[in-house]
């Protein structure tokens, strides 16, 4: 069997993919063709040989099946196996099957029947019962299409669990059953004038949110307009539905209504007044001051200075501070407003400054003039008043001249 595959058939190549093609026998076997044999690309076909043929139907049947079944089963898997009976369906001209096929998981196939079907290719007459158990297989395996192509819907009921808001509503619904009830005893007691009936306790005790009170309060705003149409009279089938009520019994409910409402929204009020404000977080000074442009150090050999300035996050939180613009010779008393009290650094602006006593000064002698202003607080306010200069109101904003002398 292997010495006649070898004269026609170890030259040919196999692609796994598309139908398979077919290799001409010699003239002496010319009325049968054969598809071209597999290459496993595996060293140990050197001592199995290579793939089963059968150019003439072996004597013994069982010994040839069993070497070709451990050939297929050393070199190929699975997935070969499902394309091999795939190309077997192609082959044979049933090319709706071969589709439907390929749909089908390789972990379906059973690869003793797909090895079987490469065998009836590679020239091996299969026997009218190894047939039937071929078409069998593949009947089951089409089978299995049609089952993974109905959709089964199955319906879950999920029970939705309530959040924090579904919660709160409830509450509310709650609230205005109470005050149902309130109003069903109002009615009761025969609408009086007084009562003693605590409308903003009952929403108290449920502890309404303020953005849920409108639950509570849509009912009586729905009520008011009828009863007012009942007071007038002019709707014939109000009057008739509450003819068992005096116009004083009519005034009093009205005024129960707005009583509620008016409850209602003082409840409202008072929540939100009693809401603590959010704690804001922290944050670092030297972060804040940390996009403030000022000049570190300044020195003038002309006018005899040097200067050096103070860190800006002492500028932050300080209530009166001197700073002196190089370029301009411009010295700023700034001094924080009554409402302020202490700057803020917000960028490369302070802010909170009071712009009445606030003063922007030109300096002729800033060598001298700044000695005085490094001196006391009192005497550099009193020094800074009596520089005969116009004053001019700053703006807040800092620059790379400018250098910060003091701050407290």
């Amino acid at each position: 069997m292997v010495d006649n595959n070898k004269k026609f058939m170890y030259n040919h190549k196999y692609c796994l993919t598309g139908v398979p093609k077919m290799a001409k026998r010699p003239a002496k076997y010319s009325d049968e063709y054969f598809v071209k044999a597999l290459d496993p690309k595996d060293a140990d076909t050197k001592y199995m040989g290579e793939e089963p043929f059968f150019p003439l139907q072996p004597e013994n049947r069982i010994l040839a099946l069993t070497r070709s079944f451990t050939w297929y089963n050393r070199f190929y898997g699975k997935k070969e196996a499902k394309e091999l009976l795939v190309n077997y369906l192609d082959f044979n001209k049933k090319t709706d099957i071969a589709k439907q096929l390929r749909k089908v998981p390789d972990s379906e196939f059973i690869m003793t029947y797909c090895w079987l079907a490469r065998m009836n290719l590679r020239g091996l007459t299969l026997l009218e019962n190894e047939q039937e158990i071929l078409d069998n297989e593949i009947a089951r395996l089409q089978r299995v299409v049609v089952k993974s192509d109905i959709v089964v819907e199955e319906v879950v009921e999920t029970v939705a669990k309530p959040n924090i808001q579904d919660y709160m509503r409830e509450k509310a619904r709650d609230a205005a059953g109470e005050l149902e009830g309130l109003f069903d005893t109002f009615l009761a007691d025969g609408a009086k004038s007084t009562h003693n009936l605590k409308i903003m306790d009952e929403v108290a005790k449920k502890n309404v949110s303020p953005q849920h009170i409108s639950i509570v309060s849509d009912v009586w705003k729905k009520k008011l307009p009828e009863f007012e149409q009942v007071l007038e009279g002019k709707d014939g089938d109000l009057v008739i539905a509450y003819k068992h009520l005096s116009k004083t019994q009519i005034k009093n409910i009205i005024k129960f209504i707005e009583q509620v409402l008016n409850d209602l929204n003082s409840y409202v009020s008072v929540k939100k007044a009693s809401k603590a404000p959010r704690k804001k977080k922290t944050v670092p000074v030297e972060k804040i001051v940390a996009k403030l442009k000022y000049l570190k150090e300044f020195k003038d050999p002309v006018n005899k200075l040097e200067l050096t300035s103070i860190h800006p996050t002492k500028l932050h939180g300080a209530s009166e501070c001197w700073l002196y613009d190089t370029a301009k010779r411009k010295l700023h008393h700034l001094i924080a407003d009554e409402y302020s009290k202490t700057f803020t650094v917000k960028g490369n602006t302070i802010l909170g400054f009071d712009k009445v006593t606030s003063e922007i000064k030109t300096l002729r002698k800033p060598g001298e003039q700044l000695k005085e202003i490094m001196g006391s607080k009192p005497a550099a306010r009193k020094y800074f008043k009596d520089i005969k200069s116009i004053a001019v109101v700053p703006n807040g904003r800092f620059n790379e001249s400018i250098i910060i002398l003091k701050a407290w």
